[in-house]
């Protein structure tokens, strides 16, 4: 009896520490959906088919309460004041829910669903900005940070002209958005309560926006500062005030450190992956000039733990640079990066309409985007990638052509992207058992004889074969 009493209460213990499982290394080595501006409740109603489609995270847009801008419309980018998905980026309190997503029950909601699923949740957070309309601001956050004056830091008025000046990069507004003062203990403590009531509301892991405009430990301190500790609390190394972050050592969490100046992600990938935004500029290129040099695609040009993509809602969002591609250039980029051995893909879902256009204004805020992450050929290579873990990876050319390019993964599998329009005929030299062979993604047959994969590759198309 005693020894059936501790079996119970083990599994009293472990179930209750349930909604702390540890998803980091599924994340990490799996994929994660960014389900740009859905709702919780689509979020939810969707989590079958993401699970289906081989995802093993999503990433919601930001949860926290924010400015209802442009009487609270709908648009993703609305004309006569009708809406715009990026009022979601401008807090105006540290609390779960806003208009645009849902109510804090629709994230405990959606959570429970996608555990049900194995599915990890990471939630989109941006600590070092405000809306510029500081009169939105809740009255309870401007009090509990000690008032308006210590909100911000102290060169917050100037706008940064310099981004290889650290000071100025960690301290100074941006975009027109408030530079808060994260360095600010009573800051840090009301901002610590929002993210691990998300953690006990079911999150697993946190997207930093804006992670560079935070200040490492070694970095200039603001006048205000005492010391650049926000990092290492809200990695869960040390607490604010006695409290420490909730199960950080198995939340997910990158930060967007975007390339470029003085960007120091080398150092911020000691407390946690960042993104390989140079790597997504060279594959874009290398996608629209229809160019897949094996040797230019096989540096990732990040130096350690990174988050990857073809593109990001700001590329698609802000600067339009990417929002041409068409949605096989966007699949042959995701084939490229999910097939490697290395970093963490991410899979922006664009809004439904047309290919290559942005914001061809079918779906609202709130809905579900185009259908393309529940493609055959999305699927199949999010599937490859779970059964490639710790396979070593080769990146070539196919005969003289840059626009066939070949991942293989040790002696278990290889992906191949024909970018060409054209058909080609395979003949390659592979360590897979000989037998016939057909891809994962588009059914196309191959046979293996004496280490040789032969077959006919149809023009834009991915062949995934294991």
């Amino acid at each position: 009896m005693k020894k059936n009493f501790k079996i119970i209460l083990a599994a009293m213990l472990f179930f209750s520490a349930g909604i702390y499982a540890n998803p980091k290394q599924d994340i990490t080595n799996g994929t994660i959906l960014h389900c740009f501006c859905w709702s919780f409740k689509t979020i939810e109603e969707n989590i079958p088919k993401i699970a289906e489609a081989g995802f093993t995270a999503v990433q919601t847009s930001p949860a926290n309460t924010c400015l209802v801008g442009d009487y609270g419309g709908l648009d993703l980018l609305g004309e006569d004041l009708t809406g715009k998905w990026y009022y979601h980026y401008q807090p105006t309190d540290w609390k779960i829910g806003n208009y645009q997503l849902g109510t804090r029950d629709d994230f405990i909601s959606m959570c429970k669903k996608a555990e049900e699923y194995n599915i990890s949740v990471i939630v989109d957070v941006l600590p070092n900005h405000t809306t510029p309309r500081t009169k939105e601001i809740s009255p309870d956050f401007i009090e509990a940070v000690g008032g308006m004056e210590k909100l911000y830091h102290k060169n917050n008025k100037y706008h940064i002209s310099d981004f290889s000046d650290r000071l100025q990069c960690t301290t100074y507004q941006m975009g027109g958005l408030p530079d808060v003062n994260t360095e600010n203990p009573l800051f840090q403590k009301y901002y610590m309560n929002y993210v691990n009531d998300l953690i006990d509301c079911g999150a697993d892991g946190f997207r930093y926006d804006t992670a560079k405009h935070i200040g490492l430990p070694d970095d200039p301190k603001d006048p205000y500062a005492k010391e650049n500790d926000f990092w290492p609390i809200f990695t869960g190394q040390k607490p604010i005030d006695g409290v420490m972050l909730k199960n950080s050592e198995n939340l997910f969490i990158y930060g967007e450190v975007l390339q470029g100046g003085n960007s120091r992600e080398k150092a911020y990938t000691k407390f946690f992956p960042t993104v390989a935004s140079s790597y997504g500029t060279v594959l874009r290129k290398s996608l629209t000039e229809k160019k897949l040099k094996a040797s230019k695609l096989k540096d990732w040009k990040h130096p350690g733990k990174m988050v990857t993509w073809v593109e990001s809602h700001d590329t698609y969002a802000n600067y339009g640079e990417s929002a041409k591609m068409k949605n096989f250039e966007l699949r042959a980029g995701w084939a490229i990066i999910t097939s490697r051995k290395d970093g963490t893909p991410l899979f922006f879902n664009r809004p439904k309409g047309p290919e290559g256009v942005q914001f061809p204004g079918v779906s609202q805020i709130g809905d579900a985007g185009n259908d393309e992450f529940q493609n055959d050929e999305v699927k199949a290579v999010n599937l490859f990638r779970k059964e490639m873990i710790g396979e070593p990876e080769e990146l070539l050319n196919y005969g003289k052509s840059d626009e066939i390019l070949i991942i293989k993964r040790g002696n278990k599998g290889l992906v191949i992207v024909n970018i060409s329009k054209k058909n080609a005929k395979i003949d390659l030299e592979v360590s897979l058992k000989d037998g016939e062979y057909t891809d994962k993604a588009n059914a196309i047959k191959f046979t293996v004889k004496d280490g040789k994969l032969s077959g006919k590759m149809p023009k834009e198309k991915i062949a995934v074969i294991y």
